[in-house]
C-alpha cells in the first residue's frame, strides 16, 4: 500500500507539472501572439532597438548590441520589477524575453555556421 501510495503521489506530482508547463507554454504563446498584433514583428522590433541603443551608447561599448540582447535586457528588467511586488504578468513577460532570446540567437549563431564558406583542403 506504501509503495502504491508513492507510485501516485509521484505519478500525480509529474502529471501537475506536465500541465503547468502546458499552461505556461500556452501563455507564452497568448502572450507572443497578441504582442507581435499590437507592435509587429518581434525580432524586427529587437533589432531596430539594438540599433538604437547602439548609437546612443557607441562611447561605451566594445561592440554594437544584439538584437538577441535587447530581449536578455528586456527580462532583468522585468525580473527587477518583479522583486517588489509579485505580479504573474512580470513573471510571463521575462519568460516569454527570455524564449525570444533563445530563440534569436539561436537563428544568429546558425545564419552566422551557414554563412561560412568551407572549402576542401588539397
Amino acid at each position: 500500500l506504501k509503495l502504491l501510495s508513492s507510485i501516485f503521489r509521484k505519478l500525480m506530482k509529474s502529471t501537475r507539472l506536465r500541465m503547468k508547463r502546458k499552461n505556461l507554454h500556452n501563455r507564452l504563446e497568448e502572450l507572443e501572439l497578441s504582442r507581435e498584433d499590437q507592435y509587429g514583428s518581434f525580432e524586427d522590433n529587437m533589432q531596430r532597438i539594438a540599433s538604437s541603443w547602439s548609437i546612443l551608447l557607441d562611447k561605451h561599448l566594445i561592440a554594437p548590441i544584439e538584437g538577441w540582447q535587447v530581449p536578455l535586457l528586456y527580462a532583468q528588467a522585468k525580473i527587477i520589477r518583479s522583486t517588489h511586488k509579485f505580479k504573474e504578468d512580470s513573471y510571463d513577460d521575462a519568460l516569454a524575453y527570455i524564449v525570444q532570446a533563445h530563440d534569436m540567437h539561436k537563428k544568429s549563431e546558425e545564419d552566422d555556421l551557414s554563412s561560412v564558406e568551407t572549402k576542401p583542403r588539397t
